[in-house]
């Protein structure tokens, strides 16, 4: 989704119920985009102009991640100047997929044994790449995560595109494999809504957020459950792993 350039992300794997373990693996040989046309297919595909509802999306390749196509803006920019249209106070970083959510999706496809049959919520999802590459890979339900609703829009599109079942959060009548998304800052979360995993990628980058985002693990995850964290092998804020950890 930009320039190719390979991905390395420290993972952060440990459970609960137990004894906690941290591991710094390298998730190497994922990339980001590509400069050879043959891997767009057709290439990037205008889907929507922008709008007082919308900014202005694409379908793009979903190449080397096992999407299929993904719905997103343009670029940050695009969506800053969007933002700045409507005098929002938008975050544009989300119409990129970060390259942590690239390393922890490809480390999905390598190792689908942690999300196989399992209830799966990803917080601070984005456009949703990992979360929907759990879904691909076999999780019973997966949750995503984030405060922002229109990169949820993009998310629940991308899911579309790729043959995923939508449906309402943990609904009884939800198909296996379906996704579903909840607007809400990790504070917010009902405390019923209990998972076996839960995903973040590129979450650990405020320390005064750290415990919040610690709380909120700790409250929705099952006893002997999974969290897994992608991270920039060095810290966008240095201090925020280890407090997350502690």
């Amino acid at each position: 989704f930009g320039s190719r350039h390979s991905v390395r992300a420290g993972l952060l794997h440990f459970a609960f119920g137990g004894m906690a373990r941290s591991t710094d693996e390298a998730v190497e040989n994922a990339e980001i985009g590509a400069d050879d046309p043959a891997a767009f297919q057709d290439g990037p595909v205008w889907i929507h102009p922008g709008n007082a509802t919308l900014p202005p999306l694409i379908e793009v390749s979903g190449q080397p991640l096992s999407l299929r196509r993904v719905v997103k803006p343009p670029d940050p920019e695009t969506l800053h100047e969007w933002y700045v249209e409507r005098d929002e106070d938008g975050d544009p970083s989300w119409a990129n997929l970060w390259p942590s959510a690239a390393a922890l999706a490809a480390h999905l496809e390598s190792e689908p044994n942690l999300v196989r049959g399992q209830t799966v919520l990803e917080l601070g999802a984005g456009l949703g790449a990992v979360g929907l590459t759990a879904a691909k890979f076999g999780a019973s339900h997966v949750i995503l995560v984030d405060r922002e609703p229109l990169a949820l829009h993009c998310a629940m599109s991308t899911a579309v595109l790729n043959g995923l079942v939508t449906s309402e959060v943990l609904s009884e009548d939800a198909a296996r494999g379906s996704v579903s998304a909840i607007a809400s800052n990790w504070s917010s979360l009902q405390d019923d809504l209990i998972v076996n995993v839960v995903l973040g990628a590129e979450v650990l980058y405020d320390l005064a957020d750290v415990p919040t985002l610690a709380s909120c693990v700790v409250r929705l995850l099952k006893s002997g459950g999974t969290v897994l964290v992608a991270d920039p092998l060095r810290e966008r804020s240095v201090g925020c792993r280890a407090a997350f950890l502690s």
